[in-house]
């Protein structure tokens, strides 16, 4: 990390329902030393800028800057398998049930 540094964290769902604590990073001495901010992401937390960031977004999309990634499900009956993975980590990208 740069000086001054900044870390985003999300998309911790997977670990939710984890009997024992991840392993963390055992450099942490750089978060002092580095000067860096480490802070939780929540996006409702940018809700306002929600018609902002689908405008952007979707120009970038379609222009190919930026690529997604989705794992899809297909069928109703397979909704609760596709829901409890979300949980176990089995999704690359948007979770999503086709019907």
């Amino acid at each position: 990390m740069n000086d001054y540094g900044r870390i985003p964290v999300c998309g911790m769902i997977s670990g939710y329902n984890d009997d024992t604590a991840q392993p963390g990073p055992s450099n942490l001495f750089y978060i002092n030393s580095k000067k860096l901010t480490m802070k939780g992401f929540i996006v409702i937390d940018y809700f306002s800028q929600f018609s902002e960031f689908v405008e952007q977004m979707s120009e970038w999309i379609s222009e190919g800057k930026v690529k997604s990634e989705e794992t899809v499900y297909h069928g109703i009956e397979n909704a609760v398998d596709a829901f409890l993975g979300l949980f176990e980590g089995k999704n690359k990208g948007k979770m999503l049930v086709k019907l």
